[in-house]
C-alpha cells in the first residue's frame, strides 16, 4: 500500500473475520495466533457487528436494507459488513436508502482510522 499510495496502512480485516473457522481445517489455532501477531505488530483489525448478508448470497436490496437497519444500535459503534464484488447490485441498490435511514436516525458515517474503537469477534480457532 505504501509503495502505491505513500501512506502506511495499519488497519485490516481478516477474510471471514477473526472468528472464521474455515482456516481450522488447514491450520488449527491460526486465527488466535494471527490476532495476537497483528496486535503485537501495531495493526488494528476490525470485524463487524452488522452484516448486510451479501457475502452469504443475499441479492435482494430490501433484505439487505432490512438486515442493516435492524442490526444498527444507537448504543454502540456500528461496523457494517458490505462487499464490493462484481454485479453486487443488491447492496448497491440498497446503499442510498441505508444512508438516508442512518442520517434520519442520527447515525454518523465515518471512515475507520487508528482512533476508531475496534469491533472484534471472538476467535474460534
Amino acid at each position: 500500500v505504501y509503495k502505491i499510495t505513500g501512506e502506511y496502512s495499519n488497519i485490516i480485516r481478516f477474510p471471514g473475520g477473526s472468528s472464521n473457522t474455515v482456516s481450522k481445517r488447514f491450520n488449527k489455532g491460526i486465527m488466535s495466533n494471527l490476532v495476537n501477531e497483528v496486535n503485537n505488530k501495531g495493526f488494528h483489525y476490525f470485524d463487524w457487528n452488522v452484516d448486510c448478508g451479501d457475502g452469504a448470497g443475499i441479492k435482494d436490496a430490501n433484505k439487505i436494507y432490512n438486515n442493516v437497519t435492524t442490526g444498527l444500535s444507537p448504543n454502540r459503534e456500528n461496523v457494517v459488513l458490505m462487499h464490493d464484488f462484481e454485479n453486487n447490485y443488491g447492496t448497491l441498490n440498497a446503499l442510498s436508502e441505508i444512508i438516508d435511514y442512518g442520517i434520519k436516525e442520527g447515525y454518523q458515517f465515518k471512515k475507520i482510522t487508528m482512533d476508531t474503537m475496534e469491533v472484534h469477534h471472538r476467535p474460534n480457532n
